[in-house]
């Protein structure tokens, strides 16, 4: 879960579908398909059937759900990612996540609650989780 890389880059992604750029500020909700990379300032809710990217120079004030998202600049609002989120070193995340896989690297700042693994996919589905106790 917690990583001490210092690879900050963004994964390759070899298509981005949507882009806000540095220059642009963005307020309004948004649904979209493929890969979204926010290297601007996008205020509302994001709704994505694929991968988010948060550029450094990025910022995000306000609620995102996608399959996937890779953070190096700034979210203030809650992550719903059905599958892995990685903050990186730069990142700096204020909400909650619900997510399959959480990767944090060190230097990432992290505030909030974070539901992961089968819990997501059980409150997902309305399923109460199963308590274990420690013997």
């Amino acid at each position: 879960m917690f990583s001490n890389r210092k690879d900050d880059a963004a994964p390759k992604y070899d298509k981005v579908d949507t882009l806000i750029g540095k220059s642009s500020n963005f307020k309004g909700n948004m649904n979209a398909s493929g890969t979204v990379r926010i290297e601007g300032v996008f205020e509302g809710e994001l709704n994505i059937e694929g991968d988010i990217v948060v550029g450094e120079t990025g910022k995000i004030i306000g609620n995102v759900n996608a399959t996937n998202a890779h953070v190096s600049g700034k979210v203030e609002g809650n992550l719903k990612v059905k599958g892995q989120v990685h903050l990186t070193s730069s990142s700096s995340v204020d909400g909650d996540v619900e997510v399959g896989n959480f990767v944090v690297d060190e230097g990432a700042v992290f505030t909030g609650r974070c539901i992961m693994g089968n819990k997501t996919a059980a409150a997902s589905s309305g399923a109460k989780p199963e308590t274990r106790h420690a013997e």
